[in-house]
């Protein structure tokens, strides 16, 4: 018995253009994926991306007929299928820009937590180190929200004053 052997593959003679049936897959995938974040937008994000008319029309309805199973199955074939023929790059920079946007809005939002709770457990000390930074914030108010949030934080109580607080030092950091 011999082994018949298997000559090498030569990866010079193939074609250039040749794409393997996985690497369809997966292209078809990532453009079904890329569809599914385009239909998860908010309306008013979904308006500032850069896409055609046909894919504009072809989301909406899909987000119209997404009760439908197998219609919205469909649609969303049609969706990757005109994700093909457009240009994806621009799609997915403006997806990236809106991440960006998201996580910078979640790091501000934890810094502001952050002063809020300093303000909540340290009391006058932070609050006049508060004032020195934000001189047009009204020291009475801020005294009263602070006062209210650690009164409800020790007695268990729902955080509505220190929501209010959170909210003031918001709009003084945006003023």
């Amino acid at each position: 018995m011999s082994k018949a052997k298997k000559a090498p593959i030569d990866l010079s003679q193939e074609q250039d253009g040749w794409v393997s049936r996985s690497e369809l897959k997966r292209q078809a995938d990532d453009y079904h994926a890329l569809g599914r974040t385009i239909m998860a937008l908010a309306d008013s994000q979904r308006k500032m991306i850069p896409m055609s008319e046909d894919l504009r029309h072809a989301v909406e309805l899909a987000n119209r007929i997404r009760h439908t199973k197998e219609g919205f199955r469909r649609q969303m074939q049609f969706v990757a299928k005109v994700l093909r023929n457009s240009d994806v790059d621009e799609i997915r920079l403006s997806l990236t820009q809106f991440d960006k946007r998201d996580k910078r809005s979640d790091l501000e939002s934890k810094k502001l937590e952050k002063q809020r709770d300093r303000l909540i457990n340290m009391g006058d000390v932070a609050i006049n180190d508060f004032l020195e930074q934000y001189p047009d914030a009204d020291r009475q108010k801020l005294r009263q929200l602070v006062r209210q949030a650690s009164k409800e934080l020790k007695d268990e109580k729902p955080a509505k004053a220190a929501k209010e607080l959170f909210k003031y030092i918001k709009e003084l950091k945006q003023a």
